[in-house]
């Protein structure tokens, strides 16, 4: 399997071979987690990126193209993971270190239930703004933790649908919310991103 070229061992991931996508693994595994490592500088993250791209490389497997590289392929995935995990983790240090800057370690408690009380009745209300669908597809999503596909099964609607009206609830909050404190985008960020 490690003689053949990238072009074959796409087709073969593409038709879901396993074997072939633990070969696209041990090829690229290591130049994403040395790729990984230079920006997080972790290896415990690093480690955990890498399963995450391939495990995105195997999701998307249908939408793969012999005729495009699938190293490119692999490396966009990866930067776009390296990104959403750099800016996951700014916010909740961010978060952390504003609490911690802030505010004395005996009030902590009582100053993030405040602060989480609020937040949560700032969402609740712009949420109360959707439109009647939109609201009982983000509500299920966010505060019952249905999926996509049980959302659409329990509202008899298709997933395309159920995905769009989540894209624009959250991109309705972010818009909303950029009004509001940098401590207000920090909570939707890190509970509802």
């Amino acid at each position: 399997m490690n003689k053949i070229d990238d072009a074959d061992l796409t087709r073969r991931v593409k038709s879901g071979e396993k074997e072939a996508y633990q070969a696209l693994f041990e090829r690229y595994a290591p130049k994403i987690y040395h790729f990984a490592l230079s920006y997080l500088k972790s290896t415990a993250d690093s480690e955990e990126l890498v399963q995450d791209v391939f495990l995105k490389v195997w999701e998307k497997r249908e939408i793969l193209d012999a005729t495009q590289n699938i190293k490119a392929f692999v490396f966009k995935i990866a930067i776009n993971t390296i990104y959403d995990f750099i800016r996951r983790k700014n916010i909740e240090n961010a978060f952390q270190e504003f609490s911690k800057a802030n505010y004395a370690a005996d009030s902590n408690n009582t100053w993030d239930t405040l602060i989480f009380e609020e937040m949560q009745t700032t969402i609740n209300s712009l949420v109360a703004q959707m439109p009647e669908q939109r609201k009982k597809i983000f509500k299920l999503s966010k505060n019952k933790g249905l999926s996509n596909d049980e959302i659409a099964q329990e509202l008899n609607l298709s997933k395309r649908t159920v995905e769009n009206q989540l894209y624009r609830a959250l991109l309705f909050l972010k818009e909303h919310l950029r009004n509001e404190s940098a401590i207000a985008l920090l909570f939707f960020f890190l509970f509802y991103s």
